[in-house]
Parts: structure tokens; C-alpha cells; sequence
């Protein structure tokens, strides 16, 4: 690993060694090398920056080929990088200086031209720190690890809003004392570590624990199951939602666009309460598509919350369209069937109450099995919850169309025995079933022509899990520390009442002792065995 760092030379191993990020070697050859190279190689980065600054200056306003290279990599190659800077520098990098106090002058008014000097003067100032900072978080970006030593609280969240304002991406921060909390909140996600720094950054986290260690389940486990699950409820919310409302627009073309629905209002009113809200609220809190463990023996599955692959603007149409065809089946299949026919009593059933039964039904029965088919986690209760629905569906339509409420709420309750009398229709029922495979059956296919021919990372691993769980279940549990009877822990109260390093660190002297010299060691020993080697 090559580093490149633009501080002063004074950083301590004992710093280092607290993030082990890099081994005491690689770093004391960069930080304290011997001869010329120090001052070379200390002030690298910063030589870099200005070089990318002075070479966009150059080439603004030429070619258009020369426009395009403005942003090339800082570094040729593929080695990993790593960039440390202290918080002196990063004040003169990205020319966040100290303001100092104004002293008291007498004013005089000045001309239009001196205004608009010092206008055009503070734009250029100002776009030229804007380019600067550009420049430092593109370089930054390039660098395997970055670290950032000696700085302020408000440098902290300096760097995090560079990385937001720059790169458009979704940052998390991560603290355990008063001098995290703007860092943690200027970051989109904030955690705190509770620990002998107080509780200053789990008050202002958005999660906690305490250590550090449980990041790696909180992102590559909870995180992903909630941008999953999230992603899921968007999609099928939006596709439902879809599904019910353009009915009533392929519904006007035929009523004249009048202000009559194509179903009915107490239907209306309970689609989204009732009819359709349990399934889709459980998914979005407990599905998952592979379990904790898995999760966290491929972190590569993290990728795909990382490049926003599930929820975007084409799964957002593909949304929308997939709601608008099925709307359209929902709505043409019952009303070309409904068309000049007859029931088996004689009656016609293509009455406006029976077709808004039967276009209702089938509208139940789609959105509710496409959650199911929606579902990676299956339980008990996600089943009950599907099937529960219809069944809710079935019985409050057959108790609101009830010549009993019809008497209680005439005005409310119109529908008086259109459910009992529809669907005992087995004409209405394979109508049903029709629209229900039309709409169902090509995402069955589709789904199944995925998962065999291109299957996702998270499929391959769903494939293979019971391998998985055999080679899990075959590892040698690590024994635990802690027996029951045997008190295995150690007192660290000995070492909490030591003077710790701080004042070293900030110092800047080395920790390390001078060798004393060989005669305060030897004593008389050394003029001895000196006068010995002269005599032979």
C-alpha cells in the first residue's frame, strides 16, 4: 500500500496503531524516511491538488476534447492508496482559514467600479475554493482509506458535507464523544458508541450500541433488509394504488365522464385500510431474502442498496405500467364478458352493481396473491395476513350488502343484495379466475425466466443455502470465554486511574528513549577493555 500524507512528520505509532488501518512499518516509511524523499513525499497530495488546479485552469475555455480530460484520475495504475492529513492542512487545502477581527476603520463610500472589483474579485475567491474542495474529495475518493488526524469538530463535519455536496452520496457518520456530534449530524445517518466519553453522540445518533464492531451488522444486515423491504413497499404500493385508480379512468370513457365510480364508495373507502394494507405493511417489516448469516459471509450483496438498483425512475415506471395493464384487465375482461350475455336463471348480470362486484373481486384477489408472490420470508403470519384479507373483503361486502344495514342506513348502503346474487353466478367466478391468470401468470413466468437464466447474487446464494447451512453447521463452535462458575475477566481498574498519552501526542516529542552511551553503561569496563586491545 503507498501512502501519501501532508502533515507534519510528529505523528506517534501509538496513534496508528489505534485504527489499525495500517501496519507500523508501511507507515513509518512514509511518515519518517530517510534523506531527501521526506519533504517530497510529505507534501505529495498537496502538490497534486495544486497541479489538477493549475492544469483546469489552463484548460478552461479551449477544445472540447481537453474539457473532457479535466476530470481524469489523480493516480495511474491500480495500487491502494491511502491519504492522512491533519487538520493544519486541511485548513490551507481547502482554504478554511481563520477569520481574524476586523479592526475599526472609517468607511468612505466607495465608487460603482471599486464595488464591482471586489464582487468579481470575492467570485473568483469563491469559485476557486469551490474547485479546490472539488479537488480534495476527488482525490480523496481515489485513496482506499483516508484518514483524518488532528482535527476540529467543525473540520469533521466539513468533511462529511464535502462528501454529500460533491458526490451525492449518502453518508454515515460514526462518534463516541461531544466532539462527534456535528459530524454525526450533519451526516445523513448518525451512530453513536456509548462509552467513557459520555452520552453526548448517542443523544444526537440515529442508532447506537456499544462497540464498535456491531457497524458491520447494523449495515450489512439491518441496513440491507430495510432497503429492501423499503423498496418492496414502494414498488408495490405504488403498482396497487395504480392498479385501483386507473379503473376509473378506462371506467369514464363509458359513462360519459361523469362523476360516477366504477366502484363501490364503501369500497373505495376500505381499499387501503383494510383490503390491502396488512400484507404489504408485513413485508415491509419482516421480509428478508437471506438470513443473517448469509448476510454477513457475502457482504457483496450490499452493492445493490450502494448503486440503487431495487427502487430507481425504470422500477418506478415499471411500476406504474405494470398497475396500468392490470387495471386494464381488472376493468375490459369483466365488461367484455358482462356484454350481451345472460345468467343461468335468466337473468342478465351485466348490471353496473354486479360488474363493480366482480371487477372489485378480481381487483382483491391480483393484489393480494402479487404480494405474495412479492414475498421472499414466508410465516405464518404473512400467509394469514394474504389470505386473511380476502376473507375480510368477502365478509364485510356480503354485511354491507345485507337487506338488514340497507334498512338501518338507506342512503348509505345501496348495493342491497348484489354479492349474495352475483356470486352464486358461476359465469362471474370463472370471469374472476380469467382476469386473475391474465394478470398473474406473466409475472410468474417472468419471475421464473430470471431467476434461471439471470439470476441475481441474491438468488444464487438463495439456490445454494442449504449448502451453505451444511458448511455452517460443520465449522467447530469457537468455545466461549465466559464459563459459568469460572470467572475468566479481568480488573482494567488498576489502569483507570493512569495518565494516559495525550499530552505526548500533543506534544510532539517521540515516545521513544535516547540509547545512552556505551560508557555510562560499561562503567571503568570499557577503558579496560580498551587498554587491552592496545597492549595485544
Amino acid at each position: 500500500m503507498l501512502l501519501y500524507t501532508v502533515q507534519p512528520y510528529a505523528t506517534k505509532p501509538q496513534w496508528i496503531a489505534r485504527y489499525s488501518v495500517l501496519s507500523h512499518k508501511e507507515f513509518v516509511k512514509v511518515v519518517r524516511p530517510k534523506g531527501k524523499q521526506h519533504g517530497t513525499r510529505r507534501t505529495r497530495a498537496f502538490a497534486l491538488l495544486q497541479a489538477r488546479l493549475e492544469n483546469q485552469r489552463n484548460r478552461a475555455g479551449s477544445s472540447t476534447h481537453s474539457s473532457l480530460r479535466m476530470n481524469e484520475p489523480f493516480f495511474q495504475g491500480s495500487r491502494d492508496r491511502a491519504l492522512i492529513i491533519t487538520g493544519s492542512w486541511l485548513n490551507e487545502i481547502l482554504l478554511e482559514k481563520k477569520k481574524k477581527k476586523k479592526k475599526l476603520k472609517l468607511k468612505f463610500p466607495r465608487t460603482a467600479e471599486e464595488k464591482k472589483k471586489q464582487t468579481e474579485k470575492r467570485r473568483r475567491a469563491e469559485a476557486y475554493k469551490e474547485q479546490q474542495q472539488k479537488n480534495f474529495v476527488d482525490l480523496a475518493c481515489e485513496c482506499r482509506a483516508v484518514i483524518c488526524c488532528r482535527v476540529t469538530p467543525k473540520q469533521k463535519a466539513m468533511v462529511v458535507e464535502l462528501v454529500k455536496k460533491y458526490k451525492k452520496a449518502i453518508t454515515l457518520a460514526i462518534g463516541d464523544g461531544a466532539n462527534d456530534v456535528n459530524m454525526i449530524k450533519t451526516a445523513h445517518i448518525g451512530v453513536g458508541i456509548s462509552g467513557q466519553e459520555g452520552m453526548q453522540a448517542v443523544m444526537s445518533s440515529d442508532y447506537s450500541f456499544g462497540q464498535f464492531r456491531y457497524l458491520q451488522r447494523l449495515l450489512l444486515v439491518h441496513g440491507r433488509w430495510s432497503y429492501i423491504r423499503m423498496c418492496k413497499f414502494l414498488r408495490y404500493f405504488f403498482y396497487k394504488n395504480f392498479a385501483f385508480t386507473l379503473v376509473h379512468i378506462w371506467y369514464s370513457f363509458f359513462n360519459g365522464f361523469s362523476a360516477q365510480t366504477a366502484y363501490e364508495d364503501w369500497f373505495i373507502t376500505l381499499y387501503n385500510v383494510l383490503y390491502s394494507s396488512l400484507p404489504v405493511l408485513l413485508v415491509g417489516l419482516l421480509d428478508q431474502d437471506v438470513s443473517d448469516k448469509l448476510s454477513l459471509r457475502f457482504p457483496r450483496l450490499y452493492i445493490l442498496g450502494q448503486k440503487d438498483l431495487l427502487f430507481n425512475y425504470k422500477k418506478f415506471f415499471l411500476s406504474l405500467l405494470h398497475g396500468a395493464v392490470t387495471s386494464l384487465i381488472i376493468f375490459f375482461i369483466p365488461y367484455g364478458a358482462y356484454l350481451k350475455t345472460m345468467g343461468q336463471d335468466g337473468e342478465a348480470p351485466s348490471d353496473y352493481q354486479s360488474f363493480a362486484v366482480t371487477a372489485a373481486s378480481s381487483l382483491i384477489f391480483v393484489v393480494n396473491f402479487q404480494i405474495g408472490l412479492d414475498t421472499s420470508y414466508w410465516t405464518f403470519v404473512n400467509a394469514f395476513s394474504v389470505f386473511g384479507s380476502i376473507a375480510l373483503y368477502f365478509g364485510i361486502t356480503f354485511d354491507f350488502h345485507s337487506a338488514g344495514i340497507h334498512v338501518l342506513f338507506p342512503s348509505a348502503f345501496q348495493f342491497t343484495g348484489t354479492a349474495p346474487n352475483a356470486l352464486r353466478q358461476l359465469y362471474l367466478w370463472l370471469t374472476m379466475i380469467l382476469s386473475i391468470a391474465i394478470c398473474l401468470l406473466p409475472v410468474v413466468a417472468q419471475r421464473f425466466l430470471s431467476m434461471t437464466i439471470w439470476p441475481s447474487e441474491s438468488d444464487r446464494i438463495q439456490k445454494n443455502r442449504k449448502k451453505y447451512m451444511a458448511e455452517e453447521q460443520q465449522w467447530k463452535r469457537r468455545q466461549s470465554a465466559f464459563r459459568r462458575g469460572i470467572s475468566g475477566r479481568r480488573s482494567a481498574y488498576a489502569f483507570s486511574h493512569q495518565r494516559g498519552y495525550a499530552d505526548l501526542i500533543a506534544s510532539g516529542r517521540s515516545i521513544r528513549k535516547k540509547r545512552a552511551p556505551l560508557d555510562a553503561v560499561l562503567g571503568n569496563g570499557v577503558t579496560e577493555v580498551r587498554d587491552a586491545c592496545e597492549t595485544s
